[in-house]
């Protein structure tokens, strides 16, 4: 997985597993940090880069001093043969017959180590087109990556996810004034009963009073009437 598809995963939903790593760690820290991978790929690319030209530049090396040798004996062997010494020849021909195997072999070493120099110029040369544009798009990944955390904070604010929010807590909170309201309520009522009750007992017992002194006056006028 590329660069940027694993920061698309990372800033994807709330659903994504990835998005829960975000949580705990600095989201301008995880892209940084992927940059930094990159370059030290980079790095090591260039490295592979250099050592694949080095080893064109020994088998070239190889290659020539082969052919040097292939075209010395080759020298040699005509100057036995016009020299008469046709087992001089022979030798020289066989050593000819040598360094052109060698300069075969080292050929198809340099076109062979040539095709994997430029597979490792290739993937420096995407690697740098690649960073390139992560630098230029990190302030634009770390934005999109806050904007996706902070949506996910919001509707999980507003659903609940079955905890309790500030919203529920105001609610039971005004249920419980109201039910403290309505309490005072019917302890000043119960409080305004008892006053009036106790007001109304003292002109009743006021009223007995009176009711007992006229008995008694009668009485008292009976009795000294029958006197």
């Amino acid at each position: 997985m590329g660069f940027f598809d694993r920061m698309k995963t990372l800033v994807k939903g709330k659903a994504n597993q990835a998005m829960d790593k975000l949580e705990d760690k600095n989201i301008e820290a995880i892209v940084k940090e992927e940059i930094r991978k990159m370059k030290g790929e980079f790095r090591q690319a260039k490295s592979a880069v250099a050592k694949s030209i080095t080893l064109v530049k020994e088998a070239e090396t190889k290659a020539n001093k082969a052919k040097e040798e292939l075209e010395h004996w080759a020298d040699r062997a005509k100057q036995a043969l016009e020299a008469g010494n046709e087992d001089l020849a022979r030798k020289a021909i066989e050593k000819k017959q040598e360094a052109e195997k060698d300069y075969k072999k080292y050929q198809e070493q340099v076109v062979e180590r040539r095709r994997i120099a430029d597979i490792h110029k290739a993937k420096v040369k995407e690697l740098q087109k690649r960073i390139e544009e992560a630098e230029d798009r990190q302030d634009e990944l770390i934005a999109a990556a806050e904007s996706a955390r902070a949506t996910k904070e919001i509707n999980e604010t507003m659903s609940g996810l079955g905890k309790e929010n500030a919203s529920d807590n105001l609610d039971r909170l005004e249920k419980r004034v109201g039910k403290m309201e309505a309490e005072a309520q019917a302890s000043d009522e119960l409080y305004e009963d008892l006053k009036k009750d106790d007001l109304e007992a003292q002109f009743e017992e006021l009223e007995n009073k009176d009711s007992i002194d006229d008995e008694l006056a009668k009485l008292k006028a009976e009795m000294n009437k029958n006197e």
